[in-house]
């Protein structure tokens, strides 16, 4: 009974986990979520580590003498004396190690607390993405004051320019100039005309 009790135990607290990082995901800054994964893997901490289990002298390698221990977190580990690359990549190559296997076990619970580790890990790489890419990206947001006749835009400093010109400034849009049917007619016509 104590061995059932045990995991009744370590489950309800998976569960107060998951609840925590649940409403820590809601928040906009991404602090408490990053406290909450570092706190999570030093809770969940454990010995093992794959340099000394693997006998590895791999100094280069970014989990040698790492106190963290999640070798498969790591980007850049140099497993079979070549580097892994980024997480994304090298996570299933990681998971049929067979150190990753003897350090999470056979305890369902054990691996479930591992994984939601590894979850919240993928979701943080892919937020910091997320930001980078938004980041670069220009937008013309609000009212943009145009010339009702010649279709120039002033910009904030007052100056009135050609509407190619600030859409290019305030973006990262490029023009290519063609002439549309309409305008081409009307300029074969003047050209007629002058004839």
């Amino acid at each position: 009974m104590g061995s059932e009790n045990k995991n009744a135990i370590d489950l309800n607290g998976l569960i107060k986990d998951l609840q925590i990082f649940i409403e820590l995901s809601f928040q906009e800054k991404d602090t408490p979520l990053k406290n909450w994964l570092n706190k999570a893997m030093i809770i969940n901490h454990f010995q093992s580590r794959c340099y000394i289990t693997n006998d590895c002298e791999e100094k280069n390698c970014p989990a040698y003498k790492n106190e963290r221990g999640r070798c498969w977190l790591i980007a850049g580990t140099m497993c079979g004396g070549r580097p892994q690359g980024k997480f994304i990549k090298k996570y299933g190559f990681c998971t049929k190690c067979e150190f990753f296997q003897n350090v999470i076990g056979n305890d369902p619970v054990h691996k479930l607390q591992e994984l939601i580790i590894i979850l919240v890990h993928s979701l943080e790489i892919k937020r910091d993405e997320l930001k980078d890419a938004l980041s670069s990206i220009k937008t013309l947001r609000g009212l943009l004051p145009i010339c009702a006749t010649c279709k120039k835009i002033r910009d904030d400093r007052g100056y009135w320019k050609r509407i190619e010109s600030y859409i290019k400034d305030h973006s990262e849009a490029e023009f290519t100039h063609g002439i549309c049917p309409d305008c081409f007619q009307k300029q074969i016509d003047a050209f007629e005309n002058e004839q």
